[in-house]
């Protein structure tokens, strides 16, 4: 194939090949200045027809049209011309086996554009379909309707897309995340967690996010810690937009925010080392109000530097500070460093301007904690490392977050039989001299 062929459009739609989960919002009601929302989910597998030439997927959910009782299944069949380097694509759904008149356009600049003719409630409009936010494993398209010949237009769609692997598990690529710590209204966490485990966790990862783990700080009753990961920065502003425009903040944030005092303590991060980030779950999330059998506890690890991690602690932090945490018998699982990128989401403030390291240790439950505390602290070597340390590369002494996670967090015990992780904060006094100088 030669490179004038290779290029002219007939690939625009190969990253859509494969398995997707889907995230809908719908408009009840168009064209009449509505904005009553109505979600639901869907799956999508799409394959390539024709050598290429075109592809075909289908579209599966469990809701229904409005007056139709049975589940709504629909398709789209796409065909690229060669000579017009157009695409056409072709709708129909169950309701009434029909493909609709095409939608035709092309891809500038990693977008979309596609329009034709359509019929709304029997009156003709403009119909426009926009693919844009495409990565290797996320995509976003949405409707919009014209009634006045397109001088103006109203989204009435919106499909949020997230590759799924062989196992139907979302596909994540975390190389920027947010450590995020909130200080609670007094009494009022548990509101929140619940909330969020509830509300808030499939909507962020269907406009692309990922909810890597949520915790309860075990050491301050009123504060909450989570993570959240993003293919990138760019993707990190327009997922965050695309969230925090979307129906399901604007329905609960009220609710949200009267939990909180402060939201702004708020790290940008990136993987200290290619994969050191925190590997992939390995059993799916909990369901929402699911038991409580979390026994693991994390402690995070944040390092204020003087400068760049990358000019010396990182290689410090693998030759001494690693090895001891894992003599002690914790499980170290991932490191990160300051992202140094401007805040592409300036909406959401983050501390920008410091230098971090941060480090993740995983124990199996407090007792296992403890017993690695104690054996940090009778060990010389490790308070000489970290004095060694404070007198050239830190600030201060790494502030130290014990982190007990949430029912729905990917990081907690899903599928694990234990007990609960709300065990009491003086497990063990010695242990609180852990990390001490």
């Amino acid at each position: 194939m030669n490179d004038n062929r290779a290029n002219d459009g007939r690939h625009d739609f190969d990253f859509f090949h494969g398995r997707w989960l889907l995230r809908n919002e719908r408009l009840r009601q168009r064209l009449v200045g509505s904005d009553d929302w109505e979600t639901f989910a869907a799956t999508q597998s799409c394959e390539p027809i024709l050598g290429g030439l075109g592809n075909l997927d289908d579209f599966v959910t469990d809701w229904g049209r409005p007056g139709q009782g049975e589940k709504f299944l629909g398709m789209t069949l796409r065909l690229f011309n060669p000579e017009t380097r157009q695409w056409s694509l072709y709708w129909a759904g169950n309701h009434d086996g029909v493909l609709e008149p095409p939608v035709v356009g092309a891809f500038k600049d990693g977008v979309g554009t596609f329009v034709g003719a359509a019929e709304h409630e029997g009156r003709p409009v403009l119909a426009r379909f926009t693919w844009d936010r495409i990565s290797a494993n996320t995509a976003h398209w949405h409707q919009a309707f014209s009634a006045d010949g397109g001088k103006t237009w109203e989204t009435n769609w919106h499909m949020w897309m997230r590759r799924m692997d062989e196992h139907d598990r979302l596909v994540h690529d975390d190389a920027v995340i947010e450590l995020r710590q909130y200080t609670l209204q007094p009494g009022r966490r548990e509101e929140l967690e619940r909330l969020f485990d509830r509300e808030f966790v499939e909507p962020q990862e269907m406009v692309g996010m990922h909810v890597i783990g949520q915790f309860r700080d075990l050491d301050d009753d009123d504060r909450y810690v989570w993570l959240r990961g993003f293919p990138s920065m760019a993707a990190r502003a327009a997922s965050l937009d695309a969230f925090y425009t979307g129906p399901v903040w604007q329905r609960h944030r009220d609710a949200a925010n009267a939990t909180m005092i402060d939201s702004d303590n708020v790290l940008l991060l990136r993987p200290a080392r290619a994969g050191s980030g925190f590997r992939a779950a390995p059993a799916a999330r909990a369901a929402v109000d699911g038991a409580r059998n979390q026994r693991s506890l994390y402690v995070a690890g944040i390092c204020s530097l003087n400068s760049p991690a990358e000019e010396g602690f990182t290689d410090l932090f693998d030759t001494a500070f690693a090895p001891l945490l894992r003599a002690s018998g914790a499980e170290l699982v991932a490191t990160y460093l300051t992202d140094p990128s401007p805040n592409t989401f300036p909406r959401l403030p983050v501390r920008e301007g410091e230098r971090v390291f941060v480090w993740f240790a995983r124990y199996a439950d407090e007792d296992h904690w403890a017993r690695a505390t104690r054996a940090l602290n009778e060990d010389p070597r490790w308070r000489d490392t970290l004095v060694e340390a404070m007198l050239g590369d830190l600030t201060a002494a790494p502030t130290m977050l014990r982190l007990g996670p949430t029912v729905r967090s990917e990081l907690g015990d899903a599928g694990r039989v234990g007990a609960t992780t709300d065990a009491g904060r003086d497990n063990d006094a010695e242990a609180e001299l852990a990390y001490a100088v």
